[in-house]
């Protein structure tokens, strides 16, 4: 990701700075299941550290490594991966809210651009590497939730723009919230 801009900061303001994260979730095993299976944000460490304290970032921030993509289609043949937003308010790294607000998102998103809503990379001999749109068909994630800890702040699902229609200069994933609302805008690249 080189570019992000989220429409608000999803933060209370005792909270302090947003902490924005940005969640691969694909296949659980065989189920039908989503898991995490990379986060980027502040507390990630390495090259999946960046820590967006407005509400435009931009820099380089990788999301998922060419290695972890082949083991990943390697593990989940014919299956898509997709790219979440999320407002982290205590525990980094570790998604914390309830799977039913999650499935409402989807089911909304997949109303609205069926079986569009998940990513996939794509080779092109003359144009190079990338990011596009695909069918995702996982729904359910599978999260820890606690009543203990602050639920994080679901931004929403990254669908690409040509999708849904919608384009910003610097962008071209659209990330939709509940009720299809645009929380905001990403850039994705494949290096």
């Amino acid at each position: 990701m080189t570019y992000s801009h989220f429409v608000q900061d999803f933060e209370g303001w005792f909270k302090g700075d947003p902490e924005y994260e940005i969640h691969i979730l694909g296949q659980a095993g065989t189920s039908d299941s989503l898991t995490d299976y990379q986060c980027a944000g502040k507390p990630a460490g390495g090259y999946y550290a960046f820590d967006q304290n407005s509400l435009t970032w931009s820099g380089r921030v990788l999301l998922f490594s060419q290695t972890q993509l082949n083991s990943y289609k390697a593990a989940h043949p014919n299956q898509n991966f997709r790219v979440i937003a999320l407002e982290d308010d205590d525990t980094g790294c570790v998604i914390k809210f309830d799977s039913n607000r999650f499935k409402n998102l989807l089911s909304t998103l997949q109303s609205q651009y069926p079986n569009l809503t998940g990513s996939k990379d794509t080779s092109s001999s003359t144009l190079g590497k990338f990011v596009k749109k695909a069918n995702a068909l996982q729904k359910i994630l599978r999260a820890a939730y606690s009543f203990i800890t602050t639920q994080d702040d679901l931004i929403g699902n990254a669908v690409e723009d040509v999708v849904v229609g919608q384009f910003y200069s610097g962008a071209n994933w659209i990330v939709k919230g509940e009720n299809n609302v645009t929380n905001g805008w990403i850039k994705l690249e494949m290096r």
